[in-house]
């Protein structure tokens, strides 16, 4: 158990001034928790949440205050109702009972809040995110720290806790859904680390060692991450008339139109397809405008703005992207392509349109 004092140095867990609020849940690890910091000389308190998820919950709760009353720790309590809650029910509990812990230390002003997640709680977590699957950040299981609740007991297995317990004869509660298989942490606890241990005795400790290492090392990578440029905004486009054939340069995007007399039996593309537009249609890029929407071919027709969104066109750029128009009718927009309904067919003639995003 000394070792928490270690970890808890290196990591900056326990003030050596200020109230530690101790999440007190009546069993072995919490009271194990609380009884080393009062023995150390730590300035504590207890906080414990009734769920009111078990039969003998009250009596979990009077447990915890008698036996601060006995200890003479100031003790705080709360509770919920949390099986008529809507949604998940561990998500539910969770969330209220950390809500009553930071509350709590508000009202106590503690310096933090000490949770007793041990070595093989952090080791049953790594498991859990290796079997939905996981990067860096869920193979650093439980995090010492996280905000103002603290977990000194982080790399204590749960035998030195046991030891400990024995050693001081402290009583405890045992959480009878703690041998509840139906829970996925339970079946890991009580079918796959036996497996474990019997290959090796200590490897929750040497997952500790694994999960520091990693927390090292994803401190390092979040240090030394390349900052990413700002986006560019680019101002919205103005209109620009387009007179007869050649290429207009706007910001983002080149269009080029060409006539031609006999349109090929070629399949259309986003960036280069044929017209049934007269030489008589005045033609003009602008923004897109509320309402303009494009239905390319053998797609959905849909508004431009659904199109820039589903297309990933970064926002800085979404007022600069040309709409090709004649004022009413919308021929096409620059990265997604032409409206199917003004395609020329093939054989007759046709206006080339070919857009090209700029560089840069």
């Amino acid at each position: 158990m000394e070792r928490i004092l270690s970890f808890s140095a290196r990591w900056g867990l326990l003030p050596e001034q200020g109230l530690i609020l101790c999440a007190l849940s009546g069993g072995r690890d919490s009271v194990a928790l609380l009884h080393f910091l009062k023995e150390h000389g730590f300035s504590v308190a207890a906080a414990h949440f009734d769920h009111h998820l078990r039969l003998n919950s009250e009596e979990d709760a009077r447990f915890c205050r008698e036996l601060c009353e006995r200890w003479d720790i100031p003790f705080y309590q709360g509770e919920g109702r949390i099986a008529e809650l809507p949604g998940n029910t561990e998500a539910n509990a969770r969330e209220a009972r950390y809500a009553f812990l930071e509350r709590t230390a508000e009202e106590t002003r503690a310096a933090v809040i000490a949770t007793a997640h041990n070595a093989d709680d952090n080791l049953e977590t790594v498991l859990l995110h290796l079997t939905r699957g996981c990067g860096l950040n869920g193979l650093t299981g439980i995090k010492p720290r996280r905000g103002r609740v603290v977990r000194p007991m982080l790399q204590t297995p749960r035998a030195a806790i046991d030891s400990y317990m024995a050693a001081h004869g402290l009583p405890f509660v045992e959480d009878e859904t703690n041998a509840d298989t139906a829970y996925a942490r339970n079946r890991l606890r009580h079918q796959v680390l036996p497996v474990l241990r019997s290959i090796n005795p200590r490897v929750a400790e040497a997952a500790g060692r694994m999960t520091d290492a990693l927390r090292q090392d994803a401190a390092f990578l979040a240090a030394h991450r390349p900052v990413p440029p700002p986006p560019k905004v680019y101002p919205p486009l103005e209109r620009l008339e387009l007179t007869g054939e050649g290429r207009w340069d706007t910001a983002l995007w080149t269009v080029k139109l060409d006539r031609v007399d006999e349109v090929p039996d070629t399949p259309p593309t986003p960036d280069a397809f044929y017209l049934r537009v007269s030489p008589e249609t005045p033609l003009f890029l602008r923004s897109r405008q509320t309402g303009d929407a494009v239905r390319p071919p053998f797609r959905t027709g849909k508004t431009v703005k659904k199109w820039l969104n589903e297309l990933g066109v970064p926002v800085g750029e979404r007022e600069a992207t040309p709409v090709l128009t004649d004022g009413t009718s919308i021929f096409s927009v620059a990265g997604i392509g032409p409206n199917e309904r003004y395609l020329a067919p093939p054989g007759q003639e046709g206006l080339f349109v070919q857009w090209k995003k700029r560089e840069g």
